[in-house]
């Protein structure tokens, strides 16, 4: 027994030694290790240099607590806390519970060094003493601006044109700061305007220089770092222009006609006998180059007239009279809209959208010379003039059905072999803005009357 007593009283010791040191490392709380940070950069290739769009992660370790967040700063100057507190932060660093961040980093330049400071925090406010810190450069990207595809300005416009574009810069669409345009001269940094980032598109009007003559649109982004984009141009050819040309009347003649016969010549020289020198607007002249792709460019232009006379072949552009014609009635505008219609209506618009039928009646296949158009009894009672078929034959004729309001001007009379009743070849809406004829006016004029139809239309009615 007395061998073994040093034995045990020396265990003895050291287990009360274990216990105390225990309890110290336990119960005092001078003795709490700060956590340890790590930080990580994701990137397609952590080679190469990142754009000014970044994803950061980080994350903590706390040997004897929990680590409930993290704080972070990008300010080479900022000091090297030791404890943290929400109640009393230091300004120069940022508190997050998260483990991963996007910046969108503001940039001075094309390129720059930025350097992540990053400190994990535990439940007792210790923050880590060293911290994790991770540099890396940055490249920003210039951004990119591109007209959208077939939205090219004609060769010729009146004082209307719309401009479409869409723009991307790799790092990311958001760091786009503004849009700018000049017009005509690109090289004079005063002609250039600014354009909010979010907008795309912008028509331009005589208030904004589209004077008669030659023009050049030209188109540029800038991100928020002050890098600008390469600058595109309409015309794209660095040999066109466009040319503009300002309404010398308050008439325009839409020639919506395309085919072979006098019906051009006739139009215009009758209505200027009647009101004047008038603006001729061909849409159809070689496959549409005059006509401008965008509606609301189209719309634009008729708003600068307050007379129209449209008049169409078999295929009239129903899309864009149903869209800006609505618009232009609204705005007190006047119009003689005639045409005639293929075999099958197509669905590239409908006249019962814009027009004041409220439908078509059903197809007559054809009506041949010398069919006589004539007005009803209250229209002729005004003076309104009989008509005649002076081609040898206009196919598929689609009666017009009047809305409530409208009023019935021309029908074809009675035929009980060839069609029941008396078909409306023509109406007024109840305000006489527009007068629809669903028969091409210029081949009615067998008699002679139809220069006298236009006067009571154009010189009475509107």
């Amino acid at each position: 027994m007395n061998k073994n007593s040093p034995t045990r009283l020396l265990i003895f010791l050291l287990l009360v030694v274990l216990i105390a040191c225990s309890e110290n490392f336990s119960d005092n709380p001078g003795l709490n290790q700060p956590p340890k940070t790590f930080v990580t950069i994701f990137s397609n290739n952590p080679l190469n240099p990142i754009t000014s769009k970044v994803t950061l992660n980080w994350w903590g370790d706390d040997p004897d607590g929990i680590v409930v967040g993290f704080i972070y700063t990008f300010d080479p100057n900022a000091a090297n806390v030791q404890t943290w507190s929400n109640e009393t932060p230091d300004p120069d660093w940022t508190f997050t519970e998260k483990t991963q961040e996007t910046f969108v980093l503001v940039l001075s330049g094309t390129d720059t060094t930025y350097t992540l400071w990053v400190k994990a925090v535990d439940d007792e406010g210790a923050a880590d003493i060293a911290g994790a810190i991770q540099s890396f450069s940055v490249i920003n990207s210039k951004p990119k601006v591109e007209f959208i595809s077939s939205t090219e300005v004609p060769d010729t416009t009146f004082t209307v044109a719309t401009f479409v574009w869409s723009a991307t810069d790799l790092d990311g669409d958001d760091t786009i700061a503004m849009f700018q345009y000049a017009l005509d001269d690109s090289a004079d940094e005063s002609r250039w305007r600014n354009l909010d980032a979010h907008q795309t598109s912008i028509t331009l009007t005589k208030e904004d220089g589209l004077t008669e003559g030659e023009h050049i649109f030209f188109l540029r982004a800038e991100d928020v770092a002050g890098a600008i984009s390469e600058i595109i141009r309409m015309p794209a050819d660095e040999n066109d222009i466009w040319f503009v040309r300002e309404p010398k009347s308050n008439f325009l003649l839409i020639d919506d006609y395309n085919v072979a016969d006098n019906t051009d010549g006739f139009m215009k020289s009758t209505v200027e006998a009647l009101v004047g020198p008038v603006d001729v607007w061909d849409i159809k002249r070689n496959s549409g180059e005059l006509d401008p792709p965008l509606v609301i460019s189209f719309t634009g232009t008729l708003l600068l007239f307050d007379t129209i006379v449209w008049y169409a072949d078999t295929g009239p552009n129903l899309e864009k009279a149903q869209v800006s014609l609505p618009i232009f009635i609204d705005n007190g505008g006047k119009i003689l809209f005639s045409t005639s219609f293929g075999e099958f209506i197509t669905n590239d618009g409908d006249p019962v959208l814009f027009s004041p039928a409220d439908s078509l009646g059903n197809r007559i296949s054809r009506i041949l010379r010398d069919q006589a158009v004539v007005p009803t009894p209250s229209f002729s009672a005004m003076g309104f003039p009989d008509l005649q078929v002076g081609v040898s034959i206009i196919p598929n004729i689609f009666p017009l059905v009047p809305k409530v309001s409208a009023e019935v001007m021309y029908v074809l009379p009675e035929d009980p072999g060839r069609w029941p009743g008396s078909p409306p070849m023509a109406i007024i809406d109840s305000n006489a803005q527009f007068a629809f004829f669903s028969l091409p006016v210029a081949s009615l004029n067998k008699m002679g009357t139809v220069p006298q139809l236009l006067d009571k239309i154009l010189n009475e009615l509107f």
